[in-house]
């Protein structure tokens, strides 16, 4: 039933879409607006009709209706409730219905409050746009229907895609759907104004769309970069696949457009760039489409091979060819009334800018299509690697980042000079700070030293001039030089969000420059309690556990990093095997992140039981400062999005009500901000959501790296004295000669919990043989523990360690952590996680028959 209802909404939005289309181009035809209101009713049901048709989708999947084909491909009973949710969209039906769905939805907010400057254009952009959504309707509903059904229902789903687990990859494709939509409003705009020969005014009505399309697509590459990082387990974050460049592509012409745009909104020029770049951005975003679903490119990022292909390719054609055979047509009107005249002015900065964006598209497309078309031709395919794409677009992105330090201190081309003498010896200090502190912290390398210093350069700019604005205001009005930079974000939100926007693509930038310029990687193969020196740092296997999921095999490794004697975190890369998912297996990397550098490593084999593993490890440099510079660059675009309340043409009405929108806009911002940070640094040790993991973290890395070093196998255990429950001391010293169990829990923590009635089954059996047990718990109150042993029937001795002072003692990192001492007093086996009762026992009658 479900299924039949989605295809006939899905049916009924392409009526009404085409409707909404037609009754538009009437109502300009006859300049009726009964029409143009009938069109405009059209766009809003055909809004309604497709968000209902979603919404089935998506209780179609909660329901496990899996006589749907496309539910029973991407989710499963077992799969978690937020999981199937997300599944509505993993798959190549589902997402073009969302497609379609958003592309209707901002139709419908574009004419639903039109502006004055965007009024003239509305009749004109509502037939384009309806027509774009006519068109991604039609594909939906002919030729990738989410509801189309099986001729037998399964018993069970197939389940998601282990790699699409992950938060980044649950919120990136939403985000870019937003950002292509949003593309479609300047392209609609664009044209509008060339047939309506209103050149003047469109970029400023189309400027927030373009921004808001953008910063959905900066947020989307993002979260996709996250999502490398933490599930692909190859130690990077961006490959230069062609299906990541896909996505990059209209980025950086959309980027290209606000720039001209605001030259364009102050000068009158550039018209010719605004047009062509709205033109190229949508015209990129059918590519990608294109790209990702025809099957042209073989990535693990694209759809699988489809009869797509041929349609998306029409439809290039048909834009590029429309929408430039109407600019040569209209061409007498786009003469720029004040072309650039020097390159150190302003306006050449604006038109450098603008080169560079180009020659980086251009120059990202070759290297995207280039494998392809050789094999076309040449029966040979030629692969434009990672390496090739660094030398490519390297020196671009460097001269991007010089004119960003270079442009601030140019304005008219007369007053340059003596801007660059007053201002320009900040900007060259903050380079060779920067340059500095790299050669101190031990980096070296002329060229990726030239590239810090461009960013030292850059960055200096922006930062002084925010202080000089700040400072001006502060002594202008008395208030604190914070007080003054909220001030001036506050009235000019475009000018300083987009200074922020700056300040987060050159830490961005840094952390480019350090991951790229000074990699390092190895593969360690290591048997268990076996260290290994990796660097500065020393590594050791402390322990191999397998544990069925719900729809996995769940296996894990636990090894402690070391600088010199300080334990710096326990590290758990995992490999996940999904057997009802064509037994395909997810590498789960661990990660400790520092200022300098972070240390990832990934779990690629084991043998013997786990008795030996090989691990990857990666040591990424930097790459701290490319998520911070990430979430600033967020940051900034969205406060660059919200308008001003500061309105002399508002009456007070008005200005409530443009404040009252812009506090939802800032929580919305904010909301949006704290799902990308919780995507990008939730999974931080790179956890795909799946069970609930194997141990618990009771210290921070801070904590950790303030700890002594842990004991490893054949070392002396530390001594410790405690107080029991029961009301006596125990201290380890005077346990000489027994061979002692030490197991570190907590009350919260549920592999615990599990644990301490196989540590009491162990305890009954082996009390009489010279082997003492003491479970210590963790930060704990006596009330509470007492509790949860009485409801265990727990009888070893217990004590509480309130302080941590003997779990620092031991560098504990997790609980539960359990250590063995044998009849000497040296550390014999260490479990870090659950221990079973029966390796537990094995291991203490290897020790009692030793």
């Amino acid at each position: 039933m479900l299924a039949e209802v989605g295809s006939i909404l899905t049916a009924l939005a392409l009526t009404v879409a085409l409707y909404a289309a037609c009754a538009a181009f009437w109502a300009i035809r006859q300049s009726d607006s009964r029409w143009e209101q009938s069109a405009r009713n059209g766009v809003y049901a055909t809004t309604g009709l497709l968000g209902l048709a979603f919404l089935i989708l998506l209780a179609a999947f909660l329901d496990d209706q899996f006589q749907i084909r496309y539910v029973a491909e991407h989710s499963s009973r077992a799969l978690p409730l937020y999981l199937k949710i997300s599944a509505v969209w993993a798959g190549q039906e589902g997402s073009l219905l969302m497609w379609a769905f958003l592309q209707a939805l901002f139709a419908a907010l574009v004419v639903a409050r039109p502006s004055d400057r965007t009024r003239p254009l509305l009749p004109w952009a509502t037939v384009f746009l309806s027509l774009i959504t006519t068109f991604f309707t039609g594909v939906t509903l002919f030729l990738s229907n989410p509801f189309a059904q099986m001729a037998t229902a399964p018993a069970d789903g197939q389940g998601m895609n282990p790699l699409l687990r992950h938060p980044g990859m649950i919120f990136h494709p939403p985000a870019m759907y937003l950002g292509y939509v949003g593309l479609a409003v300047p392209f609609a705009f664009a044209l509008a104004a060339l047939i309506t020969r209103r050149i003047e005014d469109w970029p400023a009505a189309s400027r927030r769309w373009t921004l808001a399309a953008w910063l959905f697509l900066g947020i989307g590459l993002l979260l996709g970069m996250r999502w490398a990082y933490d599930v692909l387990g190859w130690g990077g974050y961006w490959g230069w696949d062609p299906v990541e460049n896909a996505g990059l592509l209209p980025w950086f012409t959309a980027t290209a457009l606000l720039h001209s745009a605001v030259m364009q909104e102050q000068r009158g020029g550039f018209r010719w760039w605004n047009l062509l770049l709205a033109v190229f951005s949508f015209t990129l975003v059918l590519f990608g489409t294109f790209t990702t679903r025809s099957g042209m490119i073989q990535s693990v990022h694209a759809f699988a091979r489809s009869n797509l292909g041929p349609y998306f390719l029409a439809a290039i054609g048909l834009t590029l060819a429309s929408s430039l055979a109407l600019m040569i047509n209209r061409r007498s009107t786009l003469a720029d009334p004040r072309p650039v005249e020097r390159l150190l002015s302003r306006d050449g900065m604006f038109f450098l800018t603008l080169l560079l964006f180009v020659t980086l598209t251009v120059s990202v497309f070759i290297g995207s299509v280039l494998p392809t078309i050789t094999e076309v031709l040449t029966n040979q395919r030629f692969e434009a690697g990672p390496d090739w794409f660094d030398r490519v677009t390297g020196p671009q992105f460097a001269a991007l980042v010089l004119v960003m330090g270079v442009c601030p201190l140019l304005g008219q081309a007369a007053a340059a000079l003596a801007r660059l003498q007053r201002r320009g010896w900040l900007s060259v200090l903050g380079a060779v700070l920067v340059v500095g502190a790299a050669a101190l912290a031990g980096f070296t390398g002329w060229i990726p030293l030239i590239g810090l210093g461009i960013i030292g350069l850059a960055g200096a700019t922006t930062l002084a001039e925010y202080a000089r604005d700040a400072s001006a205001l502060s002594r202008r009005q008395g208030i604190n030089p914070l007080q003054a930079l909220w001030t001036l974000l506050g009235r000019n939100r475009r000018k300083y969000g987009g200074y922020l926007v700056h300040t987060g693509v050159i830490l961005m930038a840094a952390g480019i420059v350090g991951t790229r310029m000074y990699p390092f990687e190895t593969t360690e193969v290591l048997s268990l309690d076996e260290a290994t020196d990796v660097g500065e740092y020393t590594l050791v296997y402390d322990d191999f556990t397998q544990e069925a999921g719900a729809d996995h095999l769940n296996t894990q490794a636990a090894l402690s990093l070391y600088r010199g004697d300080n334990l710096l975190a326990t590290l758990r890369p995992r490999m996940e095997q999904y057997v009802n998912f064509a037994d395909q297996t997810a590498s789960v990397p661990a990660l400790r992140v520092g200022l300098r550098e972070d240390f990832y490593v990934v779990l690629s084999g084991w043998s013997d039981g786990g008795q030996a593993a090989t691990f990857k490890v990666f040591v990424n440099s930097l790459a701290v400062f490319l998520w911070v510079g990430g979430l600033v660059f967020l940051a900034g675009g969205t406060a660059a999005l919200w308008p001003s309340t500061r309105s002399a043409r508002l009456s007070a009405p008005q200005a409530r009500r443009r404040t009252a929108g812009t506090a939802i806009g800032v929580a919305v911002g904010l909301l949006v901000l704290t799902a990308a940070g919780v995507a990008m640094w939730g999974g931080t040790s790179g956890q795909i959501a799946s069970e609930q993991g194997t141990s618990e973290q009771v210290t921070s890395e801070q904590e950790a790296s303030e700890q002594t070093k842990r004991p490893r196998v054949g070392e002396a255990a530390p001594d410790f004295t405690l107080n029991l429950l029961d009301g006596s001391t125990l201290s380890l010293a005077d346990l000489g000669g027994e061979i002692v169990v030490i197991n570190f829990w907590t009350t919260w923590c549920a592999p615990c919990e599990d644990e301490l009635p196989d540590f009491q089954t162990v305890w009954d059996e082996y009390q009489d043989q010279d082997v003492t047990f003491v479970g210590i718990a963790i930060q704990e109150e006596e009330d509470e523990v007492q509790k949860m042993l009485s409801r265990l029937d727990i009888t070893y001795p217990q004590g509480v360690d309130p302080n941590q002072r003997v779990a620092f003692a031991y560098g504990i990192t997790g609980v539960p952590e359990t250590f063995v001492v044998n009849a000497e007093g040296n550390v014999a086996y260490i479990s870090i996680g659950p221990v079973s009762a029966e390796e537990l026992g094995t291991e203490l009658d290897r020790l009692l028959n030793q």
